[in-house]
């Protein structure tokens, strides 16, 4: 393969620095016509380039032999709770797809426009989040945070339709550079899943229940640096924490494993990154086609980070509980029960990778795959993940089972859990909701996303019906709530505090934000959650935002209506139908979602949305 730095000997490269060259001339000289002609020339023949790169790197991908793994692995695994209590600030990168993804990079944006992103001690996050919070954990070096999370504009009424000469791209909507966080968003969508989960069903021949995640590496990771594949389509990499951890705490007590086995969290002062998934017990049971007298699937969260994986909390059950280091994660239960925090164990078949963690907490979008081409593609009917786990915490061997591991959706779309479990006192919660607020006029209450009521002990709201208290078990309730009868952590006044003040700044014109000090934590066993003392945490909820559409330019807002079928739910995108998104829609949310975190202005005399960060954060 020729060397690409090597531009004369790409005749393409060649061409398109030709064409580039006569651009910029033609822009000196005016001449519109011969500009929007060169600026066609010059996006086929970029467009041309990068195929045939892919191609190259597809060709070298497939001819490397995979590496040789060691016959045993000698990892540490770690009590309940799986850390020390946490300091600082957490922050919640809720579930929504790409909706989420592109939000996420507004406020990790804004968050360090405010200087407060290094002063973030853990990331929580679900599904979409995850695809935001996994690629900028292990963002590689040679992408730069400006590049990924894009410059910053205060004011909407900076934002261009689309960019011209001269002028800050960062203004400009239609510009998203490859590296951005939201550009993911812009290459996904159901039909391009189902084709990536094809090729690599028909190119290797992997069970279905692997094709999901690697999928979701092909199309989200790799395009980043991450999750490469071998040539026989199966994980490259491992992954640990930063290189330090690697070198103390994995290659000390595996010299048969090297640095280029794992990646490596690259930018210092990165927060510590948990994702959340959803395990289905018991194990053999299938989750979608159950056999007549099964017993119903139960969701209980499991959990990954840099440097452990596994079920938060102590079962009297099969899977028991603890956790693991990832590259020891999936694979047999060891012959001999741990001892002094060490275990040795068979290495697993597949390695698991980012893609699985960005993978399997994003998995609700299997569904819809079954749904919209199942029929013709029998095989995505057991495209659900499956992971081996085995009770870290027991005092004896107990053999492995295969259980089913979900989106983290189905169980807590938040990620606040995760933050609670380890005592994290003051959080920020994302929430990327689908759901704009709304007022049910009949009961005269606020209608919120879903998934909010059961962490406050009530069941979502159906129209028309005030919200009720889920009811003691077993009594039974409606199924769209009975995945989160077991959520609850704050008290039911406290939800009504909530939603009144959300509503009341939307009213406004301002964001639905709203800062809660002091609130009591109940323990929750089923999430593990327990000794927490009272938390201060800032909702801020995805909603439309009439002061900022209001500052747009006309030019903007016109282009907005001219397109209704992309903007009509702006900025609640649909997590399905809405899964592929333009660059413009991704500028137009993170701009929103970043403007959500850093504007000073008060708004219906309620502090600006800044300072209630700076009082979050204590400064």
């Amino acid at each position: 393969m020729a060397d690409p730095s090597d531009r004369s000997s790409d005749p393409i490269l060649h061409d398109l620095d030709r064409a580039r060259a006569d651009l910029q001339a033609a822009i000196g000289r005016g001449d519109v016509r011969a500009i929007e002609i060169l600026r066609l020339r010059c996006d086929a023949l970029e467009a041309r380039w990068h195929r045939g790169m892919r191609a190259r790197i597809e060709r070298v991908r497939r001819a490397t032999p995979a590496p040789a793994s060691p016959a045993r692995l000698n990892a540490s695994v770690y009590p309940i709770p799986p850390m020390p209590r946490a300091t600082g600030v957490g922050v919640c990168l809720s579930g929504g797809g790409s909706r989420a993804a592109s939000a996420s990079m507004g406020e990790l944006r804004a968050l360090r426009h405010l200087g407060l992103l290094d002063r973030v001690s853990t990331l929580s996050t679900v599904s979409g989040g995850t695809w935001a919070g996994t690629t900028f954990t292990y963002l590689p070096s040679d992408i730069t945070d400006d590049e990924f999370l894009g410059g910053v504009v205060p004011d909407p009424g900076d934002l261009t339709w689309s960019h011209w000469s001269g002028e800050d791209p960062a203004r400009a909507l239609d510009v998203l550079d490859a590296h951005a966080l939201g550009s993911l968003a812009t290459r996904i969508g159901l039909v391009e899943f189902l084709a990536k989960a094809a090729e690599l069903y028909l190119d290797y021949g992997d069970s279905p229940h692997v094709l999901w995640c690697r999928a979701v590496g092909a199309l989200i990771l790799e395009p980043f640096g991450l999750g490469a594949m071998t040539g026989r389509g199966t994980p490259a990499t491992d992954f640990t924490d930063g290189k330090s951890w690697l070198e103390a705490a994995i290659l000390s007590h595996n010299p048969a494993l090297s640095a280029s086995d794992f990646e490596v969290v690259q930018k210092p002062g990165r927060p510590h990154l948990v994702t959340n998934s959803t395990l289905f017990y018991p194990a053999g049971v299938h989750l979608r086609r159950p056999a007549p007298g099964s017993p119903a699937l139960e969701p209980y969260p499991i959990e990954a980070s840099p440097t452990q994986v596994g079920v938060p909390f102590p079962l009297a059950r099969a899977i028991g509980g603890g956790f693991l280091d990832p590259f020891a994660f999936g694979g047999h239960a060891p012959a001999e029960p741990p001892a002094g925090g060490r275990v040795d164990v068979a290495t697993p078949t597949d390695r698991f990778s980012l893609s699985d963690i960005a993978g399997a907490s994003s998995s609700a979008f299997v569904g819809p795959l079954i749904d919209a081409f199942g029929a013709g593609h029998p095989w995505l009917q057991d495209m659900d993940p499956i992971y081996s786990c085995w009770p870290v915490t027991s005092g004896t061997p107990i053999p492995a089972q295969r259980y089913y591991v979900g989106d983290g959706g189905n169980l807590e779309n938040t990620g606040i859990m995760a933050l609670l479990r380890r005592g994290i006192t003051r959080i920020v919660a994302f929430v990327h909701s689908e759901t704009p607020l709304s007022w049910d006029s009949v009961v005269k209450q606020v209608v919120i996303d879903g998934q909010i009521p059961p962490l406050f002990g009530l069941m979502p709201k159906t129209a028309g019906q005030p919200y009720q208290p889920y009811p003691p078990p077993p009594a039974p309730v409606p199924s769209s709530a009975a995945p989160f009868r077991y959520n609850q952590v704050f008290p039911v006044s406290a939800f009504y505090a909530l939603i009144d003040q959300l509503w009341k700044a939307s009213q406004a014109g301002g964001s639905a934000i709203c800062l809660q000090a002091d609130v009591p934590v109940q323990d929750n066993a089923h999430f593990g959650v327990s000794g927490v003392g009272p938390v201060t945490v800032l909702w801020v909820y995805t909603n439309p935002v009439r002061a900022w559409r209001d500052a747009l330019s006309d030019v903007v807002k016109l282009g907005m209506d001219f397109e209704p079928w992309l903007y009509r739910t702006f900025p609640n995108y649909g997590t399905v139908l809405q899964l592929h998104l333009e660059p413009r829609q991704v500028n137009l949310l993170a701009h929103l979602a970043c403007w959500n975190v850093i504007n000073e202005q008060s708004i219906g005399g309620m502090p600006s949305n800044a300072e209630l960060l700076r009082r979050l954060f204590g400064g």
